[in-house]
């Protein structure tokens, strides 16, 4: 069979071909569908690889307003903590047979308007935004109005993140991991943390730092606004800004406390090239728990956000009937490591 012919073969060809109905034929090439005897699921396969059948997605989203395909937006492919979200969503959709496009925005909610106005065109069956995003009131009321429209076709909105947006959502451990590391180094003797973070806006990093600075006055721990340092969230951003501070001089700061591995090993870095060890003249915790976290030296402490575990939660939330809004939370759990020993160099 020619090119042109395979392009017109329609599944109702393939049900003839098989000699099965339409709906059995339908029923087996329709992802997650087990229902169908073996032998009917068997000539059924044979029938598409001699016809050359593919399924028409345009055709899908015109009769049913969505495709078997699930979108993940993400700030920056290149952070670790967007990729393994992203790689916990292809691994949840897998078993139900689903798609998966990744498509990059920025941190700002109008990137994120951009691109979800073009994702509508291709009619996903869910929409997954990864992470948080800053922006006015305006470009936020907007986002939420592209997204509502998105559902009303039959899409569903799943954020994964803070409780942010009016969507169902997994809310990731930024806040309570924050105080759990707070607690971690106040109880080993650290008490003059410095914190690295993002710029203002950024509601997981917010979380995250209100979650610390709680914790810390809890345990005695004073942290002033000077003791707070933003950069943009990748190792670049943090290196530069650690070789600023060091060459200022860090005083009697005793460990720098990352809003991110990303950040966390870009600092490390900044140290050791200021002539000053990490994880024992000063030490470093970072925050997510990325791969690379323990293939520094030292291994850097962290907090362990479960990413892969909220990607995935986040397409089965998708998947779900749900009659009101939905919100499932990931706990965090601390991860000790070199770069935090006993304050004063003991391990």
């Amino acid at each position: 069979m020619n090119t042109a012919q395979k392009a017109t073969v329609t599944l109702r060809d393939v049900a003839r071909e098989a000699g099965v109905s339409l709906a059995t034929a339908s029923r087996v090439l329709s992802p997650g569908t087990r229902n169908v005897r073996a032998s009917a699921r068997e000539r059924i396969m044979e029938a598409v690889d001699r016809l050359g059948y593919r399924p028409n997605l345009t055709a899908q989203a015109t009769s049913k307003g969505t495709t078997r395909t699930v979108a993940v937006v993400v700030s920056d492919m290149q952070d670790p903590y967007y990729s393994t979200i992203a790689q916990g969503v292809i691994e949840g959709a897998s078993p139900a047979g689903l798609i998966v496009t990744i498509a990059g925005s920025g941190h700002q909610a109008d990137d994120d308007l951009g691109v979800v106005r073009a994702l509508r065109g291709l009619s996903p069956q869910m929409i997954i935004l990864a992470g948080s995003r800053r922006g006015d009131p305006r470009s936020r009321e907007a986002l939420v109005e592209e997204l509502r429209a998105y559902e009303t076709r039959g899409g569903r909105v799943i954020v994964v993140g803070q409780d942010e947006l009016p969507f169902d959502t997994v809310i990731l451990g930024h806040r309570p991991g924050g105080g759990q590391l707070a607690t971690f180094l106040a109880d080993r003797g650290y008490v003059r943390p410095v914190l690295l973070g993002p710029p203002p806006g950024s509601s997981n990093a917010a979380a995250w730092e209100d979650g610390f600075l709680e914790a810390a006055k809890l345990h005695s721990v004073d942290v002033s606004e000077s003791d707070i340092h933003r950069a943009a969230p990748t190792r670049d951003g943090a290196y530069t800004l650690v070789r600023r501070l060091a060459r200022h001089g860090l005083g009697d700061t005793d460990v720098l406390v990352a809003a991110s591995d990303l950040m966390a090993i870009g600092a490390m870095s900044a140290l050791r090239e200021c002539g000053i060890e990490p994880g024992k003249q000063i030490a470093v915790a970072g925050f997510d728990n990325v791969v690379g976290a323990e293939d520094v030296t030292p291994q850097l402490t962290t907090v362990d956000l479960d990413l892969t575990a909220a990607g995935a939660a986040a397409v089965q939330l998708g998947l779900e009937e749900t009659a009101s809004r939905t919100v499932r939370r990931v706990e965090p759990t601390l991860v000790p490591r070199a770069s935090t020993r006993q304050a004063g160099g003991r391990p």
